[in-house]
Order: C-alpha cells, then structure tokens, then sequence
C-alpha cells in the first residue's frame, strides 16, 4: 500500500469520522474539529493539493508543512494507532491551512492534541503506554472531559497549554499566530 493510500486510510476510518469537538481558544475565538475537517484533507490528498512524502523527519515522528503542503512521515515508519493517531494530529493543522484559518499556535497544537487522544480513545489505544506527563495523555484526558461534561476541563486544558509554552519543540513558533493559506 502506498504512503498516500496508507494516510487516506487514516483520514477515513472510523476512529478518525468519530472525531468532533471545539473549545473556546486563547483569545476566545471558537476552535472547531469535525469529521469533514479530515475529510477535506482526503480531498485534498486525492487531488493533489497536499503530498504525502516519507523521509525529512526523524524516527517515528511526522509533520505537516503548511508552507509547501506536504505530509512527511517518518522513512520505514511502522503504521500503528499511535503513528495513526500522530497523523491524525498532523491533519489538523492541514485541516486549519486548507480552511484558510487565522488562530494562535497555542490554539492549532491544543486542537491538534485533542484529536489525537480522540483517535487514541477510539481505537483502544491502552493508556498505560502513555506518558502521563505527554501532551497526548493530556489530550486523551480532554477528551474523556468532553465526553463526560460536554467540553474540555478547564484545568486541564490549560495544563496541556502551559506544556505547550514551555516545551522547548515549541519554543520557536507556539506564541506565533498560524496563518493557513490553503
């Protein structure tokens, strides 16, 4: 199956159509993710807009490129509901490019951690091999608040975004806005 094939499969399974949210963002703007988010990604995909390129990252990682709209997934990457819910990740910030979207860094990585801890819940993905201390257990625990209260705790969201702030692999841009161009 071809890197493409194996990322419009993502985009596309259930665990990815069962992803909705939205939160009120850092300057209260309202941050939505929906099942045609990752669709529009697909889209995309199909038609060339967006590529999917393996190499350029390290070893189980992935990245969106908004710049030149373009996946790259780790070379040789083995495909499993973490790397799965990683992509899923990554989409968002396609999602948020394709739809022209103008929103803080901050706002596009905590959207973005919250799909992936979606995907992780739906798949079954087990807790224990989670990083208590990870963003993406923060994410899952998001969305087990969402799930049970309607929207993201409050506590936690801002646990998750103080990760963000000080984590040196966003130091760089995290208090930048993000500006998608499509």
């Amino acid at each position: 199956m071809s890197l493409q094939s194996q990322m419009l499969q993502v985009l596309g399974d259930r665990q990815t159509s069962r992803i909705s949210f939205s939160f009120s963002g850092s300057t209260g703007l309202n941050i939505e993710v929906k099942p045609s988010s990752f669709l529009r990604v697909g889209e995309a995909i199909r038609g060339e807009r967006i590529t999917v390129s393996e190499g350029g990252v390290p070893p189980g990682t992935a990245q969106y490129d908004s710049e030149w709209n373009v996946f790259r997934v780790a070379r040789g990457q083995e495909w499993s509901r973490a790397y799965n819910a990683l992509l899923v990740h990554e989409a968002v910030h396609a999602a948020f490019d394709l739809a022209r979207s103008r929103l803080p860094w901050l706002d596009n990585e905590t959207a973005a951690y919250i799909a992936q801890g979606y995907y992780l819940r739906n798949s079954g993905f087990p807790r224990s091999r989670l990083d208590e201390l990870g963003q993406p257990y923060l994410g899952l625990l998001l969305v087990d608040s969402i799930i049970r209260d309607g929207s993201p705790d409050s506590e936690l969201m801002q646990e998750l975004q103080g990760t963000l702030l000080s984590s040196p692999q966003y130091h760089h841009y995290i208090r930048r806005e993000f500006i998608g161009d499509g």
